[in-house]
């Protein structure tokens, strides 16, 4: 049965009263980058679709604490395997919005049995085996943006953003930013990179280092976004980045978790 609208729209209303008083908010970047479908169908569709809703579930229960889950739902030939997390610049309450937008796009990908859902802040996967610890893959692709052609002084910020985020990452649990000035302007090349949390250390690193390579390829545009299958990575010359979230009192995050666990449900 479809979720009523004004429901989710009252758990909104709340979730916005909330988190209204936290100056650090920013935005749950839920602007959707590329949508991945797999081919393969299920065997039992009943069986998937439940399996489906378990796997997302239990991915809805650990968003609020930690921003990032991975989930198994049930097992056998239509088990569904589940890995969400939002980058690292991203607070529990956007990340809270731009998962919940996630799992409304994943359905685009039913019947079919695997997608992955890339957002400008978050990422959601699910697919019928264990690729929690996959870095690479043959989707692994850069999408470039095409709004204009920047001079050669930002493409020397950039290619350093890049090296300095991507270097960072892996030994700061996967999450690195990195803001560098473009020589005699007023400008800066802006950076995130962020490995799923599955990862290892030396898988984050390799991944990064692939991503790295394909999105500096999308120089002289303004922006570049390398999907790649255990990390992404952005530049742009837009400061795209949110604050660095500042700890709440406990109280308003007991709220903040009741409230946000039923706003994920209701998608």
């Amino acid at each position: 049965m479809e979720k009523s609208r004004t429901g989710s729209s009252v758990i909104i209303m709340i979730l916005v009263n909330l988190l209204l008083p936290d100056a650090s908010l920013g935005e749950p970047r839920a602007q959707v980058v590329q949508i991945m479908c797999g081919n393969q169908l299920p065997h039992k569709v009943a069986i998937f679709v439940q399996n489906f809703v378990q796997t997302m579930e239990n991915l809805t229960a650990q968003v609020p604490t930690s921003g990032f889950s991975t989930s198994l739902g049930s097992s056998g030939l239509d088990t569904v395997y589940g890995l969400v997390q939002c980058y690292g610049d991203l607070s529990l309450p956007e990340c809270v919005l731009c998962i919940a937008h996630a799992r409304t796009v994943i359905h685009s990908c039913y019947p079919f049995h695997s997608g992955k859902v890339y957002l400008d802040g978050c990422f959601l996967r699910t697919g019928n085996y264990n690729f929690f610890q996959e870095y690479t893959g043959q989707s692994d692709t850069a999408v470039c943006g095409n709004r204009t052609q920047k001079s050669f002084a930002f493409q020397v910020s950039a290619r350093q953003a890049v090296v300095q985020a991507v270097s960072a990452a892996p030994n700061n649990n996967g999450y690195a930013r990195s803001q560098v000035p473009v020589s005699r302007t007023n400008e800066s090349a802006y950076v995130l990179a962020d490995c799923w949390r599955s990862l290892s250390a030396s898988s984050c690193r390799a991944c990064l280092q692939n991503a790295s390579a394909s999105i500096l390829g999308c120089l002289p545009w303004s922006e570049g976004r390398a999907l790649n299958t255990g990390c992404f990575v952005r530049y742009s010359d837009t400061n795209f980045l949110n604050p660095i979230p500042r700890n709440g009192s406990s109280r308003g995050k007991n709220n903040f978790m009741f409230f946000s666990q039923a706003f994920l449900r209701s998608f």
